[in-house]
């Protein structure tokens, strides 16, 4: 319809749009968010319920991205990067990330061609911000499949780390613990075992 242009999560972009439940059928034109004053005389209509949990998904999946990129900033500047249980807490917040999306992109793809909700559905169509959300569904599930990855990875680094060290306490004096390497090697470069 040439009066309703668009819509997003927080913002409607209208042209000369006269609602029906609006007493004064007061002209609405530009963009306007959902919470300001013009809006209040038909804010229910054009946010029923399950468009509030797309909206309350799409933020959590914002909130945790973010919370997820500032601890790999310190993961990366510190010792954290080497830790499995560190990588452990971004696997399962990517992991949370891909499920917030997920339920936001599914919900508001099935309800958003409901004629109920807006006028003439089959002009409607979903533009290039749920295509990029669906985007960001698909990085976010790549990313939780890589930290598991890494977690593996760095949880049998541990693993045989432990081991090693568990020798050594067994067997002090035994030639499995590296000291003859102490023999052969000049002081200023390290062995093989301490890489």
């Amino acid at each position: 319809p040439k009066d309703f242009q668009n819509i997003g999560l927080w913002e409607l972009c209208l042209y000369k749009y006269r609602h029906y439940k609006d007493d004064l059928q007061i002209p609405y034109t530009g963009c306007f968010w959902f919470w300001t004053n013009e809006m209040y005389r038909f804010r229910d209509w054009i946010i029923p319920s399950w468009f509030k949990w797309v909206q309350a998904f799409a933020t959590l999946g914002l909130i945790f991205t973010i919370t997820t990129i500032s601890s790999l900033v310190v993961a990366v500047f510190s010792s954290f990067r080497w830790q499995w249980r560190y990588q452990l807490i971004v696997c399962i917040m990517s992991f949370a990330i891909f499920v917030f999306e997920l339920i936001a992109v599914c919900v508001y793809g099935i309800y958003s061609q409901d004629r109920l909700w807006m006028p003439r559905p089959e002009f409607n169509y979903l533009s290039y911000s749920y295509w990029l959300e669906c985007g960001g569904l698909i990085f976010a599930f790549c990313a939780c499949v890589l930290f598991a990855g890494e977690i593996q990875f760095l949880r049998e680094y541990a693993e045989d780390y432990i081991d090693v060290v568990h020798q050594e306490k067994k067997f002090p004096y035994s030639s499995s613990n590296g000291s003859h390497l102490h023999l052969t090697e000049g002081h200023a470069r390290l062995s093989q075992f301490h890489l």
